[in-house]
């Protein structure tokens, strides 16, 4: 005798975290921890490690250089490695995004702290550290619960499809002309303002290095950005690259783009020879047009002044000198 079996649908095993938001905090963490490497590791042991040693300042600064950009571009290798090992969609995005989640928790947290040391002084050194410490853990659990919300993963995953972390081009082949074109005026536009920024000495008259003061540590700071006067417009010149050369490939607007040029490719152009004729057409009936009606103009004018249609007042005909009196 057959007897139904209700089967129940087997229902995965979910994971207590989403393994988007741990590794994109984690690639958060690694790339605060490389650009520390890079930018205060290699120096601070090339200053223990070899200048005591290389007494040419030129040629061991020189050398520190390259040090620091094989360091860089080893990091980046072994980053590009271990992001190829984990096949989470979204997960360049969601680096991005816990990077500036994380560089703001830092920020606000020493901002709260410098506020404190000055309002509390000497005498409060304690509770500014506790309350800065509880700011920061409290700033630190907001911040993972924003993560493990479902828009944390909706907003990486729209992020990484539109292209902003990848250097593939959509369709490339389409479009080509009126994309190089957007290019080149995104880049003209960027490249007025990075001139205009030098020509006014702008990032001259600031402090030479962006640093951030770290509370209750006797005016100890971090270095955000050294040689701003520099560094700031090689950063603008990068990312105006960068904002280039992916605008034109973003899906919505590459299509537009494309389309665009299948529009223009559909004009038919006039030859040489016609559109002199017609430029020539066009400025003799302007100029005939002029003369007409200034002729028209002064004829109406004669004609209705005299028959008292038109008068002008007195005080408007004394302020009228002698060669612009009315007919």
């Amino acid at each position: 005798m057959a007897v139904a079996v209700k089967n129940t649908p087997e229902t995965a095993a979910r994971h207590p975290l989403n393994p988007l938001v741990i590794d994109s905090f984690a690639g958060a963490l690694y790339v605060l921890g490389s650009l520390a490497a890079v930018f205060y590791g290699v120096p601070a042991l090339w200053s223990i490690a070899v200048d005591p040693w290389l007494t040419w300042t030129a040629v061991s600064r020189a050398l520190e250089l390259v040090a620091i950009a094989a360091a860089g571009i080893g990091l980046i290798a072994l980053g590009s490695q271990l992001i190829a090992t984990r096949p989470v969609r979204g997960l360049r995005a969601g680096i991005f995004l816990a990077l500036v989640e994380v560089l703001a928790i830092i920020l606000i947290t020493l901002g709260i702290g410098n506020l404190l040391e000055r309002w509390l002084g000497e005498n409060g050194f304690a509770l500014g550290i506790g309350i800065t410490a509880a700011v920061g853990v409290a700033l630190c659990v907001l911040a993972a619960l924003t993560a493990m919300h479902s828009r944390f993963e909706r907003l990486a995953v729209e992020l990484e499809d539109q292209g902003w972390f990848t250097v593939a081009a959509y369709k490339r082949t389409q479009g080509q002309r009126v994309r190089r074109s957007t290019i080149l005026g995104i880049l003209i536009l960027a490249g007025c303002g990075i001139y205009t920024l030098l020509q006014h000495d702008t990032l001259a008259a600031g402090q030479e290095d962006w640093k951030v003061t770290v509370p209750f540590t006797d005016s100890r700071y971090l270095v955000l950005l050294p040689d701003v006067r520099f560094m700031v417009p090689i950063l603008l010149a990068v990312a105006s690259l960068w904002l280039a050369y992916r605008v034109v490939n973003l899906p919505v607007f590459a299509d537009f783009l494309i389309a665009t040029e299948a529009e223009l490719n559909k004009v038919s152009w006039t030859t040489r020879k016609r559109l002199i004729q017609d430029t020539v057409v066009v400025l003799v009936t302007v100029l005939l047009l002029t003369v007409f009606l200034f002729v028209i103009d002064q004829f109406w004018g004669f004609i209705l002044s005299h028959i008292g249609v038109l008068q002008i007042s007195p005080t408007n005909a004394q302020q009228l000198g002698p060669t612009e009196q009315p007919w």
